[in-house]
């Protein structure tokens, strides 16, 4: 499975990425902002997001509805990553069909737990639709 983990700390992006390699995903790319992450998918396959929200240049709740907002990557299976928990935060996020939620500072178990979750929610299977690179037939 194909990850997109997109975050403006380079060291939020290792634990992340570190996580992931302990569940055995090694098929991680990685983009510091909505705006390049946008530019990977134009160019990547991706299976799985991973997003902060509070991001320069395009925020992950802005990449999050550009996603939810077009048919090939309306069903991509997303987690966001912040330490905002107000109440319109999550609710925004739920309007949006964010699959999960992880508060800052987390452990990795709790990452894991989430991403494991989501996973076992979206059943992904080779029915599941995926981002393909645009492009592609």
């Amino acid at each position: 499975m194909r990850f997109l983990v997109i975050d403006d700390s380079m060291p939020m992006r290792r634990i992340i990425s570190n996580v992931l390699g302990r569940l055995g995903h090694t098929d991680i790319i990685f983009a510091s902002n909505g705006r390049e992450a946008l530019k990977q998918i134009e160019a990547e396959r991706i299976e799985f997001v991973i997003t902060d929200w509070y991001m320069p240049e395009m925020t992950g709740l802005e990449f999050v509805r550009t996603l939810r907002s077009k048919e090939a990557t309306r069903d991509v299976p997303i987690i966001i990553v912040t330490a905002n928990a107000s109440k319109d935060d999550v609710a925004q996020a739920v309007q949006l069909r964010v699959n999960g939620y992880v508060l800052k500072p987390f452990t990795a178990e709790i990452l894991k737990e989430r991403i494991e979750s989501v996973c076992a929610s979206v059943a992904l299977s080779a029915d599941t639709p995926v981002l393909e690179a645009a492009g592609a037939h």
